[in-house]
């Protein structure tokens, strides 16, 4: 038996293929699959050659037991109709009703969490927030897109960013290293050239939270307009938590487990910041390290559908071969 797992996010869709004992037989990589940024051809054709890919390196035959894909932007039932007949012309598998769809939060709890109870907190291109409690009830907080929500998000962060620099520029705020150090990354010399860029129909979303990181480095090396915007996103990010300790029903007094996904919550600094902000909170929350990545709890959720749970044992081997790859 074999099961594939999609893990599609704003900047890249990541295929998993594995054996029911938690063998990693094969994975494949493509672009975005946000319909809602890239239209739902291009979601299905980045879903399509991520599968191409992993199937090509694992070599396997005929189709998979079952499939669970979580895309960011599926939420609605109008997300899920959208992607119903395409999906069903892909042929992953010839059991429909072993073909699951969900959000990308989803798959980043199941991969944190195992399907228990806990609260993902995603902070990539975009943020948000979900989380599940000990009776199964569920909520969604965040992620509204970049234009309107995703405080926190690498998109966000970049955004902040430039717009520091423009302030500097005509004399509203303060001078800051942000400066050379965006403009060295866009190989661009002033401001204007900046914004420019920034303004292109062809630069994309997932090109502007490739800034984020070059925000996180000038704050780690002290820069105080950068370490504002660093200390105001992670306060953003500890808000989508608190609402979830708020608005589902946890055990007294005991610690929420919050599972950190994203790139942005990889580097440690952030993720640090992220943690002492929840310390802070009301709502004791316990930070945890994410046990497996987002398409392993796709493939997790796909072995449910398929009547075979991964065991213990094939969840840890599943996580630590992904760990090399």
């Amino acid at each position: 038996m074999w099961v594939l797992g999609i893990d599609g996010g704003g900047t890249q869709t990541r295929a998993l293929i594995a054996g029911a004992d938690g063998r990693v037989l094969g994975v494949g990589r493509a672009g975005s699959s946000n319909y809602h940024s890239v239209g739902l051809d291009a979601a299905v054709a980045a879903v399509a050659e991520a599968v191409a890919a992993a199937r090509a390196a694992s070599h396997v035959r005929g189709h998979a037991q079952a499939v669970f894909l979580g895309l960011a932007g599926v939420r609605s039932a109008a997300d899920h109709q959208a992607f119903r007949e395409p999906l069903a012309a892909l042929g992953l598998t010839d059991a429909p009703e072993r073909l699951g769809l969900d959000h990308d939060l989803r798959i980043a709890l199941a991969g944190g969490c195992a399907e228990g109870p806990g609260i993902v907190l995603i902070a990539g291109t975009g943020a948000a927030a979900y989380g599940r409690d000990p009776a199964g009830a569920t909520a969604i907080v965040g992620g509204w897109g970049w234009l309107l929500d995703d405080q926190g998000s690498g998109v966000w962060l970049a955004l902040r960013g430039l717009r520091a620099i423009m302030e500097a520029t005509d004399g509203r705020g303060p001078r800051t290293r942000l400066e050379p150090a965006i403009f060295a990354e866009l190989n661009v010399t002033s401001a204007r050239a900046a914004m420019q860029w920034t303004m292109r129909p062809d630069t994309a979303r997932s090109q502007l939270a490739s800034l984020a990181p070059v925000v996180l480095a000038t704050a780690e090396d002290g820069d105080r307009v950068a370490q504002e915007i660093v200390t105001e996103g992670t306060r953003q990010l500890g808000r989508l938590a608190r609402a979830l300790g708020e608005s589902l029903e946890w055990p007294p007094g005991a610690a929420i487990p919050v599972v950190p996904a994203g790139g942005l919550l990889e580097r440690r600094s952030y993720r640090e910041a992220v943690r002492a902000e929840l310390a802070a909170a009301d709502v004791r929350f316990a930070l945890l390290e994410a046990s497996a990545p987002a398409v392993a709890g796709a493939v997790f959720l796909a072995a449910e559908l398929a009547g075979a749970p991964f065991s213990a044992e094939a969840r840890r081997r599943l996580a630590t071969e992904l760990a090399t790859r």
